[in-house]
């Protein structure tokens, strides 16, 4: 997998370019890997992984230009519970006000508590998951008692 030591390799020289820069430079690689990408999961692999660097990218931006990539990610599914969580992170970033956002959000908090109930858990891992729901919560404004 080349194309993960690629995707990695963009990240520095890419962290102070403006956010349409790097969905662009992460498009162009896509499209070049997809070209060498040889069987049915790795294309989907590395559709999702760059759609998880495009989420973290537009997370910073408006929630207009993080939603398509949030789709996406859906479309494709998720590769782990991590990073359904860490979604969940990025969506409360990015929604800054949004009303669909604030709902998309509480949505996907919602969703991942319902996946994670069953799940046995360490207590460690439970309660740092417990605060990360809770600042998303915090940060997309669903503390403050308003009606999503």
């Amino acid at each position: 997998m080349g194309w993960a030591r690629e995707l990695e390799s963009l990240f520095l020289p890419l962290r102070e370019a403006s956010i349409p820069e790097q969905v662009q430079a992460y498009k162009q690689l896509e499209k070049r890997i997809l070209k060498e990408t040889r069987t049915a999961f790795e294309r989907q692999e590395m559709r999702r992984r760059i759609a998880e660097t495009l989420l973290m990218v537009t997370s910073a931006g408006p929630w207009r230009g993080f939603s398509p990539y949030l789709r996406r990610m859906e479309r494709l599914g998720y590769s782990s519970m991590d990073c359904r969580l860490l979604v969940c992170s990025w969506a409360a970033q990015a929604t800054k006000g949004s009303l669909a956002g604030r709902r998309k959000t509480a949505a996907l908090i919602a969703e991942f508590e319902r996946r994670a109930r069953g799940r046995k858990l360490y207590p460690e891992l439970r309660q740092q998951i417990d605060h990360m729901l809770t600042r998303a919560r915090r940060f997309a404004g669903l503390d403050t008692g308003k009606d999503t």
